[in-house]
């Protein structure tokens, strides 16, 4: 019980504390554009089995979390900055929150899409993902809704072109 409520009030910290929300804003783009990535190497006619599917789901979303939190930790102990308000585990905690959120989102789309449409509901999820944090942040800052549905459009759009440029450059 104790435990269940102390993990709520770190999600509500992630949320109401601005440093923690914009890291894990970042931490879900960033995380979303390289999903798209990922799922782009996938061939649609001939898609990965359901569980090579949720691995390369899971393993790209936390995986990298983690990834990320390891670089935060290292370098906030190699240069030490006194205006830091938070831990390298605070950090690593709002970031595996979007993480989650976005591995589950894409996860439960590729497991109620028909088979061989799986790879791109889940493109297609990751992409409405970001488009839909984007338009609900800028919401939140006092943009209208008008205004704020373009602003997520427009990264929407901007994400599946840096993953099919990143993809084109590989």
């Amino acid at each position: 019980m104790q435990r269940a409520r102390r993990l709520r009030e770190q999600v509500r910290a992630t949320r109401s504390d601005l440093t923690l929300r914009r890291e894990a804003d970042m931490m879900a783009v960033y995380l979303g554009v390289t999903l798209l990535v990922a799922l782009n190497v996938t061939h649609d006619e001939s898609p990965p089995p359901l569980p090579e599917l949720l691995l390369i789901i899971w393993g790209t979303t936390v995986g990298l979390a983690v990834t990320h939190w390891f670089a935060i930790a290292l370098a906030a102990h190699l240069v030490r900055d006194p205006h830091l308000h938070h831990t390298p585990g605070e950090m690593l905690f709002s970031q595996i929150v979007m993480a989650v959120v976005l591995a589950l989102v894409a996860s439960v789309v590729v497991v109620i899409a028909p088979t061989r449409e799986e790879v791109l509901t889940a493109r297609v999820a990751v992409a409405v993902f970001i488009g839909a944090l984007v338009t609900s942040e800028a919401s939140a800052n006092g943009t209208g809704l008008r205004q704020a549905l373009a602003v997520g459009t427009a990264a929407l759009v901007v994400a599946l072109a840096l993953a099919t440029l990143k993809l084109a450059l590989k």
